[in-house]
């Protein structure tokens, strides 16, 4: 049965709205990126006869701003532009986690706690304040060097690779100016094998559904190209228990912060750091809004128990 049409504001930029400290407007060259990566989410995400709301078309007037009135609202994340937009639209706007909340869960500290208690995680994640926390982290030892990230970023932007030691002029100009941005996360960085993700949904009562396990790649820069679903027993089952286990604990730490809707962590297997074997990290990130996979990994796996249970949160929220 299709589904009743939506209007969808697919702001793909929500992280540089959080990370901006007063009212944010994207760049052409964003906007143009947004529009760009927008196009893949019709279909999985978006129906074909949903109606995307932007706002270059509200400001012509078109037919299809106006094919938004009265539908109901979604955005890729709530934030406070894209809530204004679907108002603008006249689409029906449903209640949404504050901005407060929002800011918090999606930023990578917070992942990085969530992830701290995590059974075996393998290596350990550096949440740094100021200029001397990271020179002393980017100090130690690490074979590959090390990855620090921005409190926000997507996509594959907001970090850089840094080899140990003092760092150039140029990456201290950069850490400097990340650091009025907030926090950095410092991790060492790993060859990566293979990238895991699962997706999620926390009810506004708290409930978590969590989808089964999918695999996704990523281009050198670490932004998503694809996802497929993991086949039956293609996990080890220990692995498998522990990226649930990451998806679960996200899933409840983003109810106590106050967020509810679509949510995602990333997590991958890669070479250990001393080079021999390969290792686990549970969880590298948590996305919490709508992802290029959340629609894939929440559909997958129809004829099993716990998909039927997953499937129920999915078709309540598709219909």
């Amino acid at each position: 049965m299709e589904t009743p049409p939506r209007a969808w504001v697919l702001n793909l930029d929500a992280e540089h709205e959080l990370e901006a400290r007063r009212s944010y407007a994207p760049t052409d060259h964003m906007r143009a990126i947004v529009a760009r990566e927008s196009r893949r989410l019709i279909g999985p995400l978006v129906a074909p006869h949903d109606v995307v709301v932007t706002e270059e078309e509200l400001r012509r007037g078109g037919e299809l701003a106006e094919r938004a009135r009265g539908l109901e609202g979604l955005c890729w994340s709530p934030t406070p532009r894209a809530l204004e937009l679907l108002a603008k639209a006249g689409a029906r706007v449903a209640a949404a986690p504050s901005l407060a909340a929002l800011r918090t869960v999606n930023a990578r500290p917070f992942a990085a706690l969530v992830r701290e208690p995590l059974a075996r995680a393998s290596f350990a994640k550096h949440v740094a304040m100021d200029l001397e926390s990271v020179f002393a982290r980017l100090a130690a030892p690490a074979r590959l060097g090390w990855l620090v990230r921005r409190t926000y970023g997507a996509a594959g932007r907001g970090r850089r690779r840094i080899h140990v030691g003092r760092p150039s002029p140029a990456e201290i100009a950069w850490i400097e100016a990340s650091l009025r941005l907030g926090p950095l996360v410092v991790e060492p960085w790993v060859e990566v094998l293979r990238e895991h993700t699962r997706s999620g949904w926390v009810g506004a009562d708290g409930s978590v559904a969590i989808s089964g396990p999918c695999f996704q790649r990523v281009n050198a820069h670490g932004a998503w190209t694809d996802t497929e679903q993991a086949a039956l027993d293609e996990l080890a089952g220990d692995d498998d228990a522990r990226l649930e286990e990451a998806c679960a604990a996200a899933g409840s730490a983003l109810a106590a912060a106050g967020y509810f809707g679509p949510y995602g962590i990333d997590a991958y297997h890669h070479r250990a750091l001393d080079g021999a074997g390969v290792l686990l990290n549970p969880l590298s990130e948590i996305n919490a809004r709508f992802t290029m996979d959340w629609a894939t990994a929440m559909a997958a796996d129809p004829n099993s128990g716990a998909a039927r249970a997953r499937l129920a949160h999915f078709e309540a929220w598709r219909i």
